[in-house]
């Protein structure tokens, strides 16, 4: 009879552990999920940017330049003089450029086309009134003749104040670029430092690639000034001056070298709009047992890269630019102001 009693008790809680342990189950089962999610420093999680820049709308960019950088899938900042358009310019030294007309301007596609100022002129040493012109009619006329948004500008001369900054801010512009030859790291984006390519050996390849490793080592952003490409450098200067120059097979090669390494390449205006839209931007999170919805919302429309890390052991995305099953932690491109959805996948 006892023996009976305490078969009857084992049982009984041999049951009840199977009832705790199928709750438990259930439970994690359809559990709500743990998830840190945040926007990377680069795109797609690249370990630095580089923007590729061009002043004064020399015609070889368009005819010379732009061919290559469209052959490794490379898009730059254009920065446009208005009043030079269409023009053979006289430089320093009795030396005269064809530059772009607005039909070329147009034709570079999905660049960037920034503003270099109306005239050229140092923006430091105008009055109020020749400031605003050259500052908001550039813009105004780029816009105008590309159909696009000009929110970067190239300094003339490289010079620039508080005053000119806070007038970019009211004009629009959402950056602008200097030279210092300096790493950007999380830079003042209306003084967004550059390194000027002088010709083919200022910098050399090999110094390129060092300061790339190190941009990335530290991940940075580093921005380069060119305005010359031509096979003949030694049209641009009468050996006053380094040309600003650099031959068709350099400029590819640099390209190339460019194209082949982990680093974000696109234009100064983008990679200035996603480091504001990394400040800026909120993540707002809806969780359910089955399912995670996310909104990022902000005033800017450039793509961002997410890096999520999720309690769920495999989840299958919509409505991000990579859409796909994951598992563990990921990364999502991702369209600001659009809803993500992060499914469980409970089997598989």
């Amino acid at each position: 009879m006892g023996g009976s009693s305490i078969h009857r008790i084992q049982v009984k809680t041999l049951k009840w552990m199977i009832f705790i342990l199928s709750l438990i189950f259930i439970l994690l089962f359809f559990s709500y999920p743990h998830a840190d999610i945040e926007v990377t420093e680069w795109y797609n999680n690249a370990g630095g940017a580089l923007s590729i820049t061009f002043d004064d709308c020399d015609e070889n960019q368009y005819l010379i330049a732009y061919p290559i950088m469209r052959k490794y899938g490379i898009r730059g900042s254009f920065g446009v003089v208005t009043s030079w358009v269409g023009k053979t310019v006289e430089q320093p030294e009795n030396i005269f450029i064809k530059r772009m007309s607005w039909d070329e301007i147009r034709n570079l596609g999905d660049n960037e086309i920034s503003s270099h100022s109306c005239n050229h002129k140092l923006l430091t040493e105008l009055n109020e009134k020749d400031l605003l012109f050259e500052i908001q009619e550039s813009k105004k006329i780029i816009e105008k003749e590309t159909g696009k948004r000009c929110i970067t500008m190239h300094y003339p001369f490289s010079r620039t104040d508080e005053n000119i900054k806070n007038i970019l801010k009211q004009s629009g512009y959402l950056c602008a670029r200097t030279l210092e030859s300096e790493i950007n790291r999380d830079p003042d984006l209306y003084e967004v430092s550059s390194y000027a390519v002088f010709d083919d050996d200022h910098p050399s390849l090999a110094e390129l690639n060092e300061l790339l490793d190190l941009c990335i080592k530290e991940r940075g952003w580093i921005v380069l000034m060119y305005h010359h490409i031509d096979e003949n450098p030694q049209k641009y200067t009468t050996g006053t001056y380094l040309p600003l120059c650099v031959t068709p097979e350099t400029f590819e090669e640099q390209m190339k070298l460019f194209s082949s390494k982990d680093i974000w390449i696109a234009p100064v205006g983008e990679v200035a709009i996603y480091l504001r839209e990394k400040r800026e931007c909120e993540i707002e999170i809806e969780k359910s047992f089955t399912k995670i919805k996310l909104f990022i919302k902000s005033d800017y429309n450039v793509p961002l890269t997410l890096k999520i890390n999720l309690s769920w052991r495999r989840v299958r995305v919509k409505g991000s630019l990579n859409d796909g099953e994951y598992s563990g932690s990921f990364y999502l491109n991702v369209l600001p102001n659009r809803e993500i959805v992060i499914y469980r996948e409970f089997f598989g």
